[in-house]
């Protein structure tokens, strides 16, 4: 259900949001005035989004707001947004960096946790449960951002196996979906080699969910 909204508090918030980002509306969809008088939300409050928290929310004229809909993310004019697909060891960071330039903005969960925890030899994709949830909530916090860039940018965002309902809101907000996958027997052996014995069970979630024709979410990314 979603989280009740209005009143003063709802007012403040909506004050609060073009005070820090300004008064451009910055989606700008078909019949924008472009002058930001709401407070779009960017995990919308129907789909679980914090409809009080500052960096969920971003200008939005009235119009561009009440057209938006409950798609998920939503990047401002001028940001592309890449999602890089496919089971677990299938090259989506290998793919990233060939194609990815300088300046571009790469979201990966594993870098972001290999980070964010203190000196180890543990594999990169080797670390704690409470190292994970924190770099869970630090990749949130960088989609949410990166999708807001005022500048001309492409976003890398490495989504190994999104759900149905994900997938449906990426092609939504228009982002592009890559799916790397050099087959199963290249994916197993690499898996087998470089990744923990748990990312084998996710390889074959990501197999069966091809063959069944649908798509699947797994516990965690690899």
């Amino acid at each position: 259900m979603a989280a009740r909204w209005g009143g003063r508090r709802a007012a403040q918030y909506t004050a609060a949001v073009l005070s820090e980002y300004g008064t451009l509306c910055v989606l700008q969809r078909p019949g924008c005035t472009t002058i930001a008088t709401t407070a779009d939300h960017i995990v919308p409050r129907s789909l679980g989004g914090d409809p009080w928290a500052i960096e969920n929310g971003r200008p939005a004229c009235r119009s561009c707001n009440s057209s938006r809909g409950n798609g998920l993310g939503g990047a401002t004019p001028g940001v592309r947004v890449v999602v890089v697909m496919g089971p677990p060891a299938s090259g989506k960071s290998t793919h990233v960096r060939a194609h990815a330039s300088a300046d571009d903005v790469v979201i990966d969960l594993d870098v972001i946790a290999s980070a964010l925890r203190g000196p180890t030899t543990d594999p990169m994709h080797v670390y704690p449960a409470h190292v994970r949830h924190v770099a869970i909530a630090a990749r949130q916090a960088a989609i949410r951002r990166a999708v807001r860039l005022a500048e001309k940018v492409t976003v890398w965002l490495i989504h190994s196996m999104p759900s149905a309902s994900q997938l449906a809101s990426y092609r939504a907000e228009g982002y592009e979906l890559v799916t790397v996958d050099p087959g199963a027997a290249v994916v197993v052996e690499r898996a087998r080699e470089q990744r923990p014995a748990e990312a084998l069970t996710h390889v074959d979630r990501y197999y069966v969910g091809q063959a069944d024709g649908g798509a699947v979410a797994p516990s965690r990314e690899w």
